[in-house]
């Protein structure tokens, strides 16, 4: 669905500075909570490692291991809150393949973020590196949103685009950075309170150790050192699974603010995404002021009861004659296909997407018709639309939703079937740029740009085909390429 579709509806959104409690209570998810519990309890695995320096190693090795795993997470639910999903069974039950890499994108982000500040400081100063990191700390969350939004890197770097991030959402977004540092230091804080508690016994008789060691002028002095050392390990193993506990709750702690930073950024962007120019999509009018869509719509209540109750006949019954009675209803349209894929009724499913797609397509809806698509191929694996026009249409939606794989499984027989299609070039030259610039096969990706150059030579695609051949070529003679 367009942006526009929703600018007039936009008002009807609820401000993120009225959610605020809300905020906090979405980490409280049964969902959220296993995951943290997860990622937690495997930060906390490596105190029970045998010496000192074995435990730090192991400690910082699961710990990274855990931060990775939680913000490829993290980086889902500001992805899908961004689209008004605002509730953790509204997300898309299919994984996203292009969130894989999300987490050493945000550590890259932090870390560039991070050097500049440092090399102004040594450049300029220590005023000149205060002012760079208020700066910094300004614009991070505009470039979180660009960076998780557009899935690159290279997006979030560029501190244009968070700019127009910044100017789109206008002055709240100093709100906006006020939550989002109170919720860092409320974090550091209660952190700094759990490990203090644990380390700091053991810190002050490292540290009593090391002086004594450093006085050794005797054996005497030796045996006490080697009996202070002996002490130490004991209380070590002794502590170890307070230890355990306290890292669990700091990590819990860590990922739970965190957690709460994600959907908070995630919803300012819906809350704003008809300025920022994104697609989201739709929900009632109704429901964003509070009725129910039970209310909204009897059939949903009945359906709900009739599937908790395992009638899962009577339940379609309902929901096709719902959707017989008003073609261009999505909701019932799309009720309908969920309740077919839940039966296993294959055969109707595959009828009632093809006529769910084109309705969706006409409608805008892309990313319902991408989970319609995807919905049924779970079921039909080798299914595809009827028409030339929408299996192209659908693969442009798959490589915009950052599916380059299933857009590419969409165009893969496209040559055969459809060889006599005034769409071939623009498919075969899709193909082509999903293999050049998402796959990075550049030898397949030449392929197919020579097709459209030879064989559809006066197409208009020929000429931008000849220019990404060129491209090709050159980056395959480079030194760099070479080498």
């Amino acid at each position: 669905m367009s942006s526009s579709t929703l600018h007039a509806g936009e008002r009807a959104i609820v401000p993120f500075w009225n959610r605020v409690p809300l905020f906090f209570l979405f980490p409280l998810h049964l969902s959220m909570l296993g995951r943290v519990a997860l990622f937690s309890a495997l930060t906390a695995i490596g105190v029970f490692a045998k010496t000192p320096a074995m435990i730090v190693i192991a400690i910082l090795g699961l710990s990274v291991l855990a931060w990775i795993g939680f913000l490829r997470f993290g980086s889902r639910v500001l992805s899908e809150t961004s689209l008004g999903h605002l509730a953790p069974r509204h997300y898309s039950q299919y994984p996203d393949d292009s969130l894989a890499y999300m987490p050493f994108k945000i550590f890259a982000l932090f870390i560039v973020a991070g050097l500049l500040v440092a090399v102004l400081g040594v450049m300029f100063g220590g005023t000149v590196a205060i002012g760079a990191n208020i700066l910094v700390s300004l614009i991070t969350p505009a470039a979180v949103i660009v960076l998780v939004v557009s899935r690159s890197l290279f997006a979030g770097l560029n501190p244009l685009a968070s700019l127009s991030v910044m100017s789109a959402i206008g002055k709240p977004y100093l709100l906006l950075c006020v939550f989002l540092f109170s919720l860092s230091t409320a974090q550091g804080f209660l952190s700094a309170q759990l490990l203090g508690a644990v380390l700091k016994p053991l810190i002050a008789r490292w540290e009593e150790i090391q002086v004594a060691m450093q006085a050794i002028s005797s054996q005497a002095d030796a045996d006490e050192a080697g009996e202070m050392m002996n002490a130490f390990m004991a209380d070590l193993q002794r502590l170890k699974p307070r230890f355990a506990a306290t890292l669990f709750l700091i990590s819990a702690v860590a990922m739970y603010f965190t957690l709460i930073a994600f959907n908070l950024l995630g919803y300012a962007t819906y809350q704003y995404h008809a300025k920022l120019g994104l697609e989201v999509d739709e929900v009632p009018d109704a429901t964003r002021r509070g009725v129910s869509q039970a209310e909204l719509d009897p059939d949903a209540k009945r359906i709900a009861e009739l599937i908790g109750a395992g009638k899962i006949e009577q339940a379609l019954d309902i929901a096709y004659e719902a959707q017989r009675l008003d073609a261009e209803n999505v909701p019932a349209q799309e009720r309908y296909h969920k309740l077919l894929h839940l039966a296993g009724k294959d055969d109707r499913l595959v009828g009632q997407t093809n006529r769910l797609l084109p309705l969706l397509l006409r409608q805008g809806k892309k990313h319902n018709a991408l989970e319609v698509l995807r919905r049924t191929m779970e079921r039909q694996p080798l299914y595809l639309p009827e028409q030339a026009e929408q299996i192209l249409a659908m693969a442009e939606i798959a490589r915009g939703e950052r599916q380059p794989k299933l857009a590419m499984m969409l165009l893969a027989g496209f040559e055969q079937k459809w060889a006599r299609s005034f769409l071939l070039p623009e498919a075969l030259f899709l193909s082509g740029r999903i293999l050049c610039e998402d796959l990075r096969d550049d030898a397949r990706a030449d392929g197919y740009f020579a097709r459209v150059c030879e064989s559809h030579a006066t197409h208009p695609r020929a000429l931008e085909a000849q220019r990404f051949r060129e491209v090709l070529a050159r980056m395959a003679s480079s030194p760099v390429a070479a080498g």
